[in-house]
């Protein structure tokens, strides 16, 4: 089975307030856009909140009908993306690959998802990382095969798992999208 962790648990320096509440033109916040979006194509999908979010998962938990969602508290999210990320891959083991999504993407569309999933299993069975990329840049979400659960969990910093990516060259399975939702992220308020 293949499941979906969505990092939500930065800081959101640059934005200046939470920008996981922000409110998108529809009028959902941006998180909630990104859980439903991958909620409604992966069977599993854990979200990953900062540690002291309890209230904020509740909340989401609410709002958000969909019961193949589950949240976690990240117990290191103050030390950066990686060790969230590392965190979460111990509740995922059982899965055969995890799809890594960003909070702060919620543009990402469907069509994409699927397109990655589809080369995922045209590669079964030779342990790929699926990146999308858009025009040749890289972006989001990657697939890791189960194979790289161990390494993942190993991440620290704030680096999320460029390394992993990187130090598997030959099993790296870049798929052009014409989506520019792969690299479109809200970092600021003029992004929303």
């Amino acid at each position: 089975m293949i499941g979906a962790i969505i990092l939500a648990a930065g800081s959101s320096r640059r934005f200046g307030d939470d920008k996981r509440k922000a409110i998108l033109n529809e009028g959902d916040s941006v998180l909630a856009r990104t859980i439903n979006n991958v909620a409604s194509i992966l069977g599993s999908t854990l979200v990953v909140l900062r540690f002291g979010d309890r209230q904020y998962a509740d909340e989401l938990e609410e709002m958000i009908d969909q019961s193949n969602v589950s949240y976690f508290l990240a117990p290191d999210s103050a030390k950066g993306m990686a060790h969230s990320l590392s965190n979460a891959i111990h509740s995922v083991s059982d899965l055969d690959a995890i799809m890594v999504f960003l909070a702060d993407m919620p543009y990402i569309q469907p069509d994409t998802v699927n397109k990655l999933l589809t080369v995922l299993d045209t590669h079964e069975g030779e342990a790929p990382v699926v990146v999308p990329t858009l025009h040749g840049t890289p972006g989001h979400p990657v697939i890791f095969d189960q194979a790289y659960f161990e390494e993942l969990q190993a991440l620290k910093g704030d680096s999320g798992a460029r390394s992993v990516v990187e130090a598997h060259p030959d099993n790296l399975v870049l798929v052009e999208v014409d989506d520019p939702g792969v690299l479109k992220d809200i970092d600021t308020p003029n992004d929303l």
